[in-house]
């Protein structure tokens, strides 16, 4: 994709609006998948077209699965056609609708951790050779403890790189009886487990899923995966080993076929909320579901330990800020993906935030945190990075004479997104009042394709 630099929309005094989102992309990544894998068609609505889900859709139709309209029309569900080999005893088929033979497909991953982890898992467990190619960024991503998981379920995988580098690399299913027990180190990504459990139901005997570690990041995903997989109707038993390891049982069951509607995606809220933290105003985002398992719900309580307004009504979510942002000093190792706006919000805060507990940044589209801490350094706010990973800024406070003054219409700063669609967002927001521009805004056609759009409406400076 060529990159487009974007010259980020100042605010020139509070915002008011509201923000309608689109769908969530860790949900229609699982069911995109799941439904796939069901024994029954299904109808996706609200599902998120973006660059990471497109990638998944052609993953998908790759291996067999009919997905349609893709992309999705307004107001219309996505219907899926599941694999035809699992339920029918059809042979499976490319992407064309012809028989695939024994001859590698290939898939695309591009830079969308739910395709380059779950994909392989569930290539794996169908008994189907997949080569796999990705951006050039996405080999500083994680990927050897989860191929490392498959090789102990009996898949081989050749590796073309000479230099060591994971993609492009070949995944061969095993030639005998697939494994029924697993140890995975998901230390830097809670993808791996996700993307194991939601393979097992296809595995002969089932899976036993072990975690190398006791500690995991990211918990909301695995739950949410969980959650996603018995909505499906498969049965996951999760438990500790003696040593205090957490494991899952998941049993070899049909994957029920079934409507499904998507939740907007809550940590895509995130940039629109801390717009208000920093510049003021009100924003109210509809469709906030009561409960969730996605890592955005923590919003409500992230957003008034800074000392904005949270407000939940018939399934609308307000955020007002009724005095000066206040600094943050909190644990944020279970929503890692949120820690870019939380982030955005301290360097405008009254004091110092301690961010802890985001070693996992590091493995992310980009190692999020030196990202932040170059981003913040260059535009002039303190941030550190402590030895255990921990994020610690020291903010300077909006003040309104600051919005006045002339000389924050000097030269823009270009700020850079390092291809990741959350440093992008976050340097939307430090535009918010610094002069800057973004080397590449297309990196939030990820997960939010409108994002300049919505942002400048919001901002009252939409062309």
């Amino acid at each position: 994709m060529q990159a487009t630099v974007w010259s980020a929309p100042r605010a020139r005094g509070p915002v008011f609006g509201a923000v309608r989102l689109p769908g969530s992309k860790s949900l229609s990544a699982r069911e995109l998948l799941l439904s796939a894998i069901g024994d029954a068609e299904a109808n996706l609505t609200g599902v998120l077209f973006a660059r990471d889900t497109d990638l998944m859709v052609q993953a998908l139709r790759s291996l067999g699965a009919v997905i349609a309209p893709w992309p999705p029309v307004v107001d219309q569900p996505v219907q899926i056609k599941p694999l035809p080999q699992l339920w029918t005893g059809a042979p499976a088929q490319d992407a064309s609708g012809g028989p695939s033979g024994g001859a590698p497909i290939t898939v695309d991953c591009g830079l969308a951790g739910t395709v380059m982890r779950f994909i392989p898992a569930l290539a794996v467990a169908l008994g189907r050779a997949v080569r796999f190619v990705a951006d050039s960024q996405a080999n500083a991503r994680p990927m050897r403890p989860l191929l490392d998981a498959l090789v102990q379920l009996g898949a081989r995988i050749e590796y073309e790189s000479p230099d060591g580098d994971v993609f492009p690399y070949t995944i061969y299913p095993p030639a005998e009886r697939l494994g029924a027990e697993v140890t995975v180190d998901a230390t830097a990504s809670s993808q791996f487990i996700s993307a194991l459990l939601l393979a097992a139901p296809l595995l002969p005997d089932g899976c036993t899923i072990r975690s190398k570690t006791v500690a995991l990041p990211s918990l909301p995903h695995i739950e949410m995966t969980m959650q996603c997989l018995s909505q499906h109707g498969i049965t996951v038993e999760q438990g500790l080993s003696d040593d205090g390891k957490p494991f899952w049982n998941v049993v070899s069951e049909p994957v029920f076929g079934q409507d499904v509607f998507i939740e907007p995606d809550l940590s895509n809220a995130g940039p629109f909320l801390a717009l208000v933290g920093i510049a003021g105003g009100r924003i109210s985002v509809p469709a906030w579901p009561a409960k969730t398992m996605q890592a955005g719900a923590a919003w409500l309580q992230i957003l008034p330990l800074m000392g904005l307004r949270v407000e939940w009504n018939c399934g609308v979510l307000t955020v007002s800020r009724p005095g000066p942002l206040q600094p943050l000093d909190a644990d944020l190792s279970a929503v890692g993906e949120l820690v870019p706006a939380v982030a955005a919000l301290a360097a405008f805060a009254e004091g110092t935030s301690h961010l802890r507990g985001l070693h996992h940044l590091r493995g992310h589209e980009t190692d999020r945190l030196e990202a932040l801490r170059a981003e913040l350094t260059a535009i002039g706010i303190s941030c550190e990075i402590t030895p255990e990973d921990d994020l610690v800024i020291t903010g300077k406070p909006v003040t309104p004479s600051w919005r006045d003054t002339p000389t924050i219409d000097a030269e823009p700063l270009l700020l850079h997104s390092y291809q990741d669609h959350r440093l992008a967002t976050f340097g939307a927001l430090l535009g918010l009042y610094y002069p800057v521009q973004i080397d590449d805004i297309g990196a939030t056609t990820k997960t939010l394709p409108d994002f300049t759009t919505m942002w400048e409406r919001l901002l009252g400076a939409a062309s």
